[in-house]
């Protein structure tokens, strides 16, 4: 009797355990770059749950994964300089073409909100850290991180629920110029009240 009770206590913790890693999702540690409108060298849209850049043209026709994009914009009235923005973001009359996400028939939604997590806290965040979404303020969040500037952390949120965090390590301005960042991002659902 004692066998078979140590038995199931056994299979009981072996299945606990096994669902319970089932059920973790592992943090995504990337670096990436990405270009401009007008920079044809390198791609300028990204894809967070692929970690996956794009081109435009690309990314037209992968419209349903793309959830971040970069670009420039600085006139009289707008001094937007260089931004990541979703493609849900309403942002017209800077990409052209028909693969122009103004054109797009799905806008996926990603939210950036910048914290003000210094460069070494970034790099202190561990796997599962609650930092990745905990950091998000979604009273705060805008559909597009405005200037950027390095050595910022912005958190950010995916329509489809990949919340991480974004250190911007690189920005070179125009509209032929890159955004470079590390990013550290996870699924995250958020447990039903």
């Amino acid at each position: 009797m004692k066998t078979r009770i140590f038995t199931l206590a056994a299979l009981a913790f072996l299945f606990a355990s096994f669902t319970a890693c089932e059920e973790k999702e592992e943090v995504t540690e990337t670096k990436v770059t990405l270009g401009a409108q007008e920079n044809t060298a390198t791609d300028g849209f990204y894809a967070v749950s692929e970690n996956k850049t794009y081109t435009m043209a690309e990314a037209g026709d992968d419209q349903t994964n793309v959830d971040i994009f970069c670009f420039y914009e600085l006139t009289e009235t707008v001094l937007n300089y260089t931004c990541l923005a979703s493609p849900g973001s309403n942002i017209t009359g800077i990409f052209t073409g028909e693969d122009a996400p103004e054109n797009w028939a799905t806008t996926n939604v990603t939210m950036f909100y910048q914290t003000t997590l210094t460069a070494d806290q970034f790099d202190a965040v561990q796997q599962e850290d609650a930092l990745l979404y905990s950091s998000f303020v979604s009273a705060d969040a805008r559909k597009k991180a405005k200037d950027v500037q390095v050595d910022q952390v912005w958190s950010f949120k995916t329509s489809d629920d990949y919340y991480g965090l974004i250190k911007i390590t690189a920005v070179n301005h125009g509209n032929d110029g890159t955004v470079s960042f590390e990013m550290k991002s996870m699924h995250y659902l958020a447990p039903s009240k």
